[in-house]
């Protein structure tokens, strides 16, 4: 009680000078909380979803011992309309709550996919699955996205198998499905769908598989041209393509497995049985690389009408189906 008669007293005779001690004890909490720098000593990572709340990321700086004052950081994003942008941030050392500011404006990483040539789409599917996406690819067809030039130029009810553009990207965990299927088509269009319109031969639906088969064929570069030249020239014969790979995607599921045909499955009634069935299969078998759509649009014709691959995924090259029996026995047995 004497203690607050005397604070009372201090004030009252003292006003100016109890002003003078709050100015100061205001502007050091201030400077305190905004400039002094917090020492981050083990490195902390922290992810901002898509759409965050600016109290639950406040709150979340604080808890974390990032920020001082989730109050200030509040005041200063709401007041300044701050855009904090979307992923994962790493913090260690010394910052002050304007470097933390400026940090979550310039954005931070987000998971890193990279979609290798030749997967297929539930390859691609698994791959995102195992980054920890909750995606559901293969219910998407061509027709679901209007604003993309494709509907122009393929089939509205096809799948994405052939679209899925090869490539690395970055994805925020809780993207929605569609939004990354979107980034993905918007790349294809860009490097993909460009290179497929220098083509002459056959539609561009037709070209993009075909370079989906000729991408699980070849296994070297210089290989490409070559049995891209071999396969268009056995389609401009009326010949049967004749090759594993499409049979091999269907019985593995429309993925690629170490299963060996039997000679049941070459027997098998299906579109994606080139031995038995003339043309090609009714859609991609993969999501092919550039260099197999330049080889589509740029086979190298030769004297050969028949491959296989070694071992080693080496194609060996006969120009009658004799010697392609020899080298059967040769390489294969």
């Amino acid at each position: 009680m004497a203690y607050e008669n005397l604070i009372n007293r201090i004030i009252k005779l003292y006003p100016l000078l109890f002003f003078l001690i709050f100015i100061i004890f205001v502007i050091t909490h201030l400077f305190y909380s905004l400039y002094y720098p917090v020492f981050i000593g083990e490195k902390k990572t922290i992810y901002v979803p898509p759409g965050m709340k600016t109290w639950l990321l406040a709150n979340n700086l604080e808890k974390e011992g990032i920020i001082r004052s989730s109050f200030y950081f509040k005041l200063i994003i709401n007041l300044n309309n701050i855009n904090i942008k979307a992923g994962y941030y790493e913090f260690s050392g010394f910052y002050n709550l304007f470097d933390i500011i400026k940090i979550l404006q310039k954005g931070g990483k987000g998971i890193k996919i990279t979609i290798t040539d030749g997967l297929t789409l539930k390859e691609i599917e698994d791959l995102f699955k195992k980054n920890g996406f909750k995606v559901d690819f293969s219910k998407y067809k061509i027709k679901d996205f209007p604003k993309l030039n494709l509907l122009n130029y393929f089939p509205p009810e096809s799948n994405l198998e052939g679209f899925l553009a090869p490539d690395t990207y970055e994805f925020f965990p809780n993207e929605n499905e569609k939004v990354i299927l979107e980034k993905i088509l918007q790349n294809f269009n860009k490097k993909y769908f460009t290179e497929l319109l220098k083509g002459t031969e056959f539609n561009l639906y037709e070209r993009l598989i075909l370079a989906s088969i000729i991408e699980k064929e070849a296994k070297f570069s210089e290989d490409f041209p070559i049995i891209a030249g071999i396969l268009i020239k056995r389609l401009k014969n009326n010949m049967k393509l004749e090759v594993d790979a499409t049979l091999v995607y269907e019985k593995c599921n429309f993925t690629f497995c170490n299963e060996k045909l039997t000679k049941q499955d070459l027997k098998k009634d299906s579109p994606y049985n080139t031995y038995q069935k003339f043309g090609i299969p009714p859609t991609p078998i993969s999501n092919p690389s550039l260099l197999a759509i330049k080889s589509v649009n740029n086979p190298l014709f030769t004297d050969y009408w028949f491959y296989l691959t070694n071992n080693e995924g080496k194609a060996i090259f006969s120009k009658t189906y004799q010697e392609h029996k020899k080298n059967v026995k040769i390489y294969l047995k």
